[in-house]
């Protein structure tokens, strides 16, 4: 067959289909920046290339690739697992290219987050919630419309899926719109409860906590019927949420006649260590009638609201209670709540009529002192000059435990105080136990 001549006299040839992987030397010299060039293309290509994480993030990080490009380039980012690039580039771009950006950027990862694969839909989530972070209000709430359905459809189907940025992290950034996505939530009766409440507990404010406890309280005897074998998340949750209408069912269901619930609503009252439980936790621990169950409880919940008032609410169990052990009890209970503030008011505050057992003082005070350790040892010192002789007798007991050779002088000072305390062995007296523990403490560095 004969050849066909060109103008120049070369041979033609049949011509060879070129592009950014394959066809001749001299070709590919010519097309490489086109392979290099951004397109929608080249970008899918890219991530499946060994250098086109490289590629997309340097796509992403340019002011002059299109914001559509550069859109798409964060989305390639994301899908092989490289969302970190995508926060760093947007982190230092300027306010504008941000903005810019995330007009295509959100729609895009709005719709991925529709993937079928969980890994990826939940890696997008996490994505968008990091695109907000350097956006105006109004374009996070755009943000924000997007994330609420998808974290409120997991919750409902009680598959709570925590990615890079957790749930609670993502609901307290949204704020309000958070909060009343929670109510809906507790509202719905076929929907899990408990994430629900929990969640609310740490993010909501008290009007949607209190609208919380409404709604679950609505739900409370078909949750109850449901969980007769473990109610208690009931209560947990409705504790956890707080606010007038929980603590008003709480108190009322811890003075049941059914003990195992009556229990379970008293732990809850403590959960949020409302002040406004303060008065009712009071009244049911001093209280001769009420179940010894549920008062050993509530002395709990005292002791985890603390401060002045509670204070003064133990010290007048333990100067009146006609049982000692409550009395040991609410001292237990002053000390966990006040510390070593606690020690002289609380014993001071015991009966000096009543007798007193030098073991149970032992165990029911001394030894709960020694748990207090070092920052005890002054106010004990200044115990040992107390005019009530139970309050000297303690202060000597604990210092001889955990006393040291500074605290000697004081003791020995109280070696003449020949005071008995009601119930002690005869002639076991304040003076001769802070003889012997001034002994004990010298030899102590």
């Amino acid at each position: 067959m004969a050849r066909t001549a060109t103008r120049l006299g070369l041979q033609t040839r049949p011509r060879v289909a070129f592009g950014c992987r394959w066809g001749s030397l001299a070709l590919t010299l010519v097309l490489a920046p086109a392979c290099n060039r951004p397109s929608s293309d080249n970008i899918a290509l890219w991530k499946t290339t060994e250098k086109g994480p490289e590629r997309l993030h340097d796509a992403l990080a340019d002011h002059g690739v299109a914001p559509r490009l550069r859109a798409e380039a964060a989305v390639a980012l994301v899908d092989i697992g490289r969302s970190d690039d995508v926060d760093a580039v947007l982190t230092a771009a300027p306010a504008d290219d941000r903005s810019e950006i995330s007009k295509t950027l959100e729609p895009a990862y709005e719709v991925a987050m529709k993937d079928p694969t969980p890994e990826k839909a939940l890696a997008y989530r996490d994505a968008l919630f990091a695109l907000r972070k350097d956006l105006t209000p109004d374009e996070q709430k755009r943000i924000d419309a997007a994330l609420l359905p998808s974290l409120e459809a997991d919750l409902k189907a009680g598959k709570l899926r925590e990615g890079q940025h957790s749930i609670d992290k993502m609901l307290g950034a949204i704020g309000a719109d958070a909060g009343a996505m929670l109510v809906r939530v507790l509202g719905d009766p076929e929907a899990p409860y408990l994430p629900a409440a929990e969640l609310l507990a740490k993010v909501g404010d008290d009007g949607a906590r209190e609208q919380g406890a409404v709604a679950l309280v609505g739900r409370a005897s078909k949750i109850k019927a449901a969980e007769k074998q473990r109610p208690d998340n009931f209560y947990k949750a409705l504790g956890s949420l707080g606010g007038p209408t929980a603590v008003k069912t709480l108190e009322t269901e811890s003075a049941g006649a059914d003990k195992d619930r009556a229990l379970l609503a008293t732990r809850a009252l403590g959960e949020r260590r409302d002040p406004t439980v303060l008065p009712f936790a009071l009244k049911v621990a001093g209280d001769p009638k009420a179940d010894k169950a549920v008062r050993d409880e509530m002395f709990g919940v005292i002791e985890g609201i603390g401060g002045l008032e509670a204070e003064k609410g133990l010290l007048g169990i333990i100067s009146s209670d006609p049982e000692e052990i409550v009395r040991y009890r609410a001292f237990e209970s002053v000390l966990a709540a006040r510390k070593a503030d606690g020690i002289v008011p609380a014993l001071e505050a015991f009966p000096v009529s009543a007798t007193y057992k030098k073991v149970d003082v032992d165990d029911l005070l001394v030894k709960l002192i020694e748990k207090i350790g070092a920052p005890a040892r002054p106010t004990l010192v200044a115990a040992l000059s107390s005019k009530v002789p139970l309050a000297r007798m303690t202060a000597v007991m604990a210092l001889e435990q955990i006393g040291r050779a500074p605290d000697a002088p004081a003791l020995a000072k109280l070696s003449g105080d020949s005071s008995p305390v009601k119930g002690f062995p005869a002639g076991d007296t304040v003076g001769k136990e802070a003889a012997h523990a001034a002994e004990t403490v010298r030899q102590r560095s």
